[in-house]
């Protein structure tokens, strides 16, 4: 997905968190986005009633998923190109008004190699079989 600007990608990685809650009821939602090298990886949670539900959505969309995840990737590098500073993660919190916070994480972590950019074709290939393709 092609982002114009911070408001598009704010409400990209907004409609991420809607279509991870879909139809349940939540007081909080957000998702917190590990960002590598050339990919990012993405968890989501919502709280209702102080009980915190981490677990299902995405039904009606799941395409909202890579573009979320896109859209961790373009602020990383809008971030890198506006200050100098390179964001390994964030959290991006909604609330049911509308409003949103974010919170960027500038430390690398530890455990980070650049071969974690990577998949082997062993992976790539047992994602495709998962998925459907090359089944007959």
């Amino acid at each position: 997905m092609l982002f114009n600007s911070v408001e598009d990608a704010y409400m990209t990685l907004a409609n991420y968190v809607q279509a991870f809650i879909g139809v349940r009821q939540w007081s909080e939602a957000g998702c917190h986005m590990r960002i590598l090298g050339q990919m990012a990886r993405g968890s989501q949670w919502l709280t209702y009633n102080n009980i915190r539900e981490e677990h299902g959505g995405f039904e009606s969309n799941q395409n909202i998923m890579w573009d979320g995840l896109d859209a961790a990737l373009f602020l990383r590098d809008n971030l890198l190109t506006a200050t100098g500073d390179r964001i390994w993660g964030l959290v991006f919190t909604l609330y049911p008004d509308g409003k949103f916070k974010i919170e960027y994480d500038y430390n690398k972590p530890e455990e980070y190699e650049e071969s974690e950019d990577t998949i082997t074709l062993e992976d790539a290939m047992k994602g495709l079989l998962d998925s459907g393709i090359g089944k007959e």
